[in-house]
């Protein structure tokens, strides 16, 4: 087995990221449809969906897709795996598994919703 390249882990290094990340994963776990990417950014008091739509826009799910990790099909806001997801999905079940090891606020608290009323696996 080769070692995935190190770039990968960058999509690992914002929390935002992270956590979509993970969502996506266990909605796969469920065979439920991917959540929406625009709710794992900040909200800006007063104007909390411009600024979550300009964050994941412009900077994280670009980034995500550039990388190959993601798909973010940015006219129709369609989210699938990308040709790296494979290289990041042993670490990112590593992770889950492994959540009390890792430093506190590395993982999201709580649960992150998927839909059970969107069945897309034949869609992935």
């Amino acid at each position: 087995m080769t070692p995935p390249d190190l770039g990968i882990y960058e999509a690992l290094v914002h929390p935002y990221r992270r956590r979509l990340l993970l969502a996506m994963l266990k909605a796969d776990r469920h065979g439920v449809a991917y959540p929406n990417p625009l709710e794992f950014a900040p909200v800006v008091q007063g104007d909390p969906g411009k600024s979550r739509r300009i964050a994941m826009t412009h900077n994280h799910l670009p980034k995500l897709d550039d990388m190959g990790i993601v798909r973010w099909d940015r006219a129709e806001e369609e989210l699938s795996k990308g040709p790296e997801w494979d290289e990041i999905e042993p670490l990112l079940r590593w992770m889950e598994a492994n959540r009390d090891e890792l430093p506190e606020g590395w993982l999201p608290e709580g649960v992150i919703e998927c839909d059970p009323g969107v069945d897309t696996t034949s869609e992935r």
